[in-house]
């Protein structure tokens, strides 16, 4: 397992670069990009429910994904606060949609367990000091290599902003 050299950039195509984050940014662009997508999770209406094209996910779908990411990422987090090196288990995305545990969630309970999952994340985030953001963790995406506490709440944070952008196109097609 490698660790992504220091004067590596990796930007995704929304254009989030995960080196350019601040400690101090993750907690208010997290509770900004919650807040966004429960109210167009809220406010889609039938929308919510329905995948624009077979291959993208739906408004729901979306807005469970990210509170299972908020989740997922804060056990991983919290494992390489304590563990030296751990290997968490992937989160298995397309797995959770496959076995249908999404099928389930109502826009009411997702709006709650998003925030829910929002608030928890952040206030382990908060909890952190210099060094926990420092230490190092293995992450399989978007490759296989070691990552810092600070890349992986990173990570949360650009999902949520993503998965917002994702959100917002859907109702924007829907409409």
């Amino acid at each position: 397992m490698t660790t992504p050299a220091p004067t590596e950039r990796e930007a995704c195509d929304c254009g989030f670069e995960w080196a350019l984050i601040q400690p101090e940014e993750i907690v208010p662009r997290i509770d900004a990009a919650v807040t966004a997508m429960r109210q167009v999770l809220r406010t889609s209406g039938p929308a919510a429910g329905h995948r624009p094209r077979p291959e993208r996910w739906s408004i729901l779908e979306y807005a469970s994904h990210t509170r299972d990411v908020f989740l997922n990422v804060r056990d991983r987090l919290i494992v390489a606060c304590v563990e030296d090196n751990p290997v968490p288990p992937p989160l298995y995305r397309e797995q959770r949609v496959d076995m249908g545990l999404y099928e389930r969630d109502t826009v009411n309970d997702v709006d709650t367990e998003l925030r829910v999952a929002g608030e928890l994340f952040c206030k382990m985030f908060q909890a952190f000091t210099p060094e926990q953001r420092s230490r190092e963790l293995f992450y399989g995406y978007p490759t296989p290599v070691m990552r810092t506490v600070m890349w992986g709440s990173s990570q949360a944070l650009h999902e949520c902003e993503h998965h917002l952008a994702d959100v917002e196109e859907n109702l924007s097609a829907a409409t």
